[in-house]
């Protein structure tokens, strides 16, 4: 039996993986950003509506993770789960429901 030459995926990982395409993906959009933030700074009109813009979607998504934290918070205050939902399904009588179909048997 051959051995694998890589390690097999583990399902529980602390840490996601990131590969360098990932990574060099990541690099290049943050050096285009800075360009673009330098010639912002510069007096550039473009990069400034360029860079305004960015800023309006950051603080947006900012806005939206503040206030789902906070209604999280409120809501978790506030729930209590009932005991009665770890015990099962109210509507099983321990057999299976009615079979709409019945199974076909096996055609040659």
């Amino acid at each position: 039996m051959k051995t694998p030459s890589f390690e097999p995926v583990q399902q529980s990982r602390m840490l996601p993986r990131v590969s360098f395409r990932w990574m060099f993906g990541l690099m290049t959009l943050g050096a285009v950003l800075a360009a673009i933030a330098k010639a912002a700074g510069s007096g550039a009109a473009v990069a400034m509506a360029v860079m305004m813009a960015l800023g309006f979607i950051v603080a947006c998504f900012a806005m939206f993770a503040i206030l789902f934290l906070i209604s999280w918070c409120i809501s978790s205050l506030w729930y209590q789960p009932k005991d009665d939902t770890l015990q099962g399904s109210p509507f099983s009588a321990d057999q299976l429901p009615p079979q709409i179909l019945p199974p076909r048997e096996n055609r040659s």
